[in-house]
């Protein structure tokens, strides 16, 4: 599935991308190929939204240790390993999440290239927002950085900023995910434990809370 909406505040071009059922491999290349468009014209902003084949993804700072399943383990449930360009460690990717990559050089919206804790908070509290308009008793945290429903995680963030371009970004439970991130340490963290949107608001289809997280980003990133 492929949607694209182009909407354009003042000089700056916001697309959203949403692709379901993607493999991993192709996400990134896709995500490649924004971070190009973006280089070229520093006027676009995109928003790529997916749910990709399961993947364990692993960051600059990941340590082998923390990759919990066996070659096996990982064969039975039909789990990828992926290294990526981001900091951080381990975490999981798979069908269940809404995973949104916002795609933006950082000046075009008006933050300096030293600001990327700026823009992600900025980008946590939108999708906090969102949860909230759900009526969901959202918080946010900080070990790990993310936000909790009942101390239990919703949304992860790992982002990436080269050249002053965002790359990247978070991941929503949309539909229960404990059973991958059992073959983990998430973050590190030896005790993790996930909740879902579904869970706690059984009633959304994954294809409107994607809309709705994308419009709460592009709102509180001033884009109309």
């Amino acid at each position: 599935m492929l949607q694209e909406c182009s909407e354009t505040s003042r000089s700056l071009k916001a697309t959203t991308v949403i692709r379901q059922q993607i493999d991993w491999q192709e996400l990134e290349l896709l995500q490649q190929d924004l971070i190009s468009q973006v280089t070229k014209n520093p006027s676009n902003f995109f928003l790529l939204v997916s749910e990709p084949s399961p993947t364990f993804t692993f960051g600059r700072n990941a340590s082998q240790d923390d990759l919990l399943w066996s070659p096996s383990q990982l064969r039975e449930n039909g789990v990828g390993l992926a290294q990526v360009s981001r900091g951080g460690k381990w975490t999981y990717h798979g069908p269940g999440q809404i995973v949104i990559y916002p795609i933006v050089n950082l000046k075009s919206i008006g933050f300096s290239t030293k600001e990327a804790r700026r823009f992600v908070e900025t980008l946590r509290q939108a999708v906090l927002e969102c949860c909230q308009a759900w009526q969901l008793p959202a918080q946010t945290g900080e070990n790990p950085f993310g936000i909790y429903l009942e101390e239990k995680k919703i949304v992860s963030f790992g982002l990436s900023f080269q050249n002053g371009i965002s790359s990247h970004g978070l991941s929503v439970c949309f539909s229960p995910q404990q059973k991958f991130f059992s073959g983990i340490r998430p973050c590190g963290q030896s005790e993790s434990v996930f909740t879902s949107l579904q869970e706690h608001v059984p009633s959304l289809t994954w294809h409107n809370a994607a809309i709705s997280l994308t419009d709460s980003i592009k709102k509180s990133f001033k884009i109309s």
